[in-house]
């Protein structure tokens, strides 16, 4: 199927694009989705005056596109058409019965996603709405065949899984039950019979979200103490005084230096060599959103990559310390289990 090709191209695409840390943080906004895949129909009973037969069905297609809008808690709301369909396989033990059964759909959906704190996100969810059954030549029913549809009423039930690939684009492997009211139908020779529709199916697809996580506000920038004038008659260049922190910032779960944080620690670098500071403390912290041990090491490992760039800038080994302060002292206090950016940090104290 060709949503098959796209998510593959899709996937290619992911594994050599950035990704920022906000992948599976609550999202709020639209959405649109296609999931395509199988579906099986159950056997169904077809009956009415003189007529007892019951149908069985080969396994078919089913086609999904959708639009829906994440409220930022887990839930969203999904508006859906749906298009079904099966060829008969026989009819009450006649081989070879010919014929295709139907189904076109509109739904509304409530879903549910379980925000993991990963790239996967499992959901469940439910839907209502109306269908339109169309039993189009199925026969032989009674001698004769039926050429007619019925509007009914649907619901179903919805569980899968996602899979964030960027900020925005999701894999989507789910599982559907879907059913509707008993249709009423007519047979060529004019019997009214009354049936049944219900089919399972294994669904897969994308969904875009144009809609983001929250915007978290930016820590002000540290004030920089002026320089002070050296007493007079002091020969020497008056010096300027040394600022007292810098801060870095981190992705979440992540111990990589950003591009910005390099230019913050080029700048420390330079002030550090030019002020005379013989020693430099660096004390990582992490957010709330691991374990407690987790935490520790990760902040740890932003520590000493903070060391490893300073010394990679002209600072001794020697003069840098690390300390590891895991998730003990944030900058901005939270529940646990929060993503918070300002508390993804390294501090750099001159002394």
């Amino acid at each position: 199927m060709k949503i098959k090709n796209i998510a593959a191209a899709a996937l290619a695409m992911a594994l050599i694009m950035p990704v920022s840390s906000s992948f599976a943080e609550e999202k709020k906004g639209v959405y649109i989705g296609f999931v395509d895949g199988f579906n099986f129909t159950t056997d169904s009973d077809i009956s009415g005056p003189a007529i007892s037969t019951e149908a069985d069905f080969d396994k078919g297609a089913v086609y999904v596109p959708a639009i829906g809008y994440r409220y930022g808690n887990g839930l969203r709301t999904e508006f859906e058409g749906a298009y079904r369909k099966n060829s008969v396989d026989d009819l009450s033990g006649v081989l070879n019965g010919t014929g295709r059964v139907k189904a076109k759909s509109l739904m509304a959906n409530l879903i549910y996603d379980f925000n993991l704190n990963s790239r996967f996100m499992p959901y469940i969810g439910a839907g209502a709405g109306m269908a339109r059954v169309d039993f189009d030549g199925v026969r032989p029913v009674g001698g004769v065949r039926i050429d007619d549809e019925d509007d009914v009423f649907a619901y179903q039930g919805i569980a899968g899984v996602s899979y964030w690939l960027s900020d925005a684009l999701e894999l989507a492997l789910e599982y559907r039950y879907f059913a509707t009211q008993d249709p009423d139908l007519r047979t060529a020779a004019g019997v009214n019979v009354e049936s049944e529709y219900s089919n399972h199916g294994a669904l897969f697809g994308l969904r875009w979200n144009f809609g983001g996580p929250r915007k978290m506000a930016q820590a002000e920038p540290m004030p920089v103490a002026q320089p002070v004038a050296a007493p007079a008659p002091a020969p020497e260049p008056v010096k300027p005084a040394l600022p007292k922190t810098f801060i870095v910032f981190f992705d979440w779960d992540q111990s990589v230096l950003t591009p910005e944080a390099t230019r913050i620690l080029t700048e420390a670098a330079a002030y550090a060599q030019s002020s005379g500071s013989v020693r430099i403390e660096a004390t990582g912290h992490a957010d709330k959103s691991g374990s407690a041990v987790y935490n520790m090491g990760l902040s740890e490992r932003r520590a000493a990559a903070v060391q490893a760039k300073l010394v990679a800038l002209g600072i001794g080994a020697d003069e840098i310390g690390t300390i590891a302060k895991g998730e003990t002292d944030p900058l901005v206090p939270t529940a646990d289990g929060v993503r918070e950016p300002q508390n993804r940090r390294v501090e750099i104290l001159l002394k």
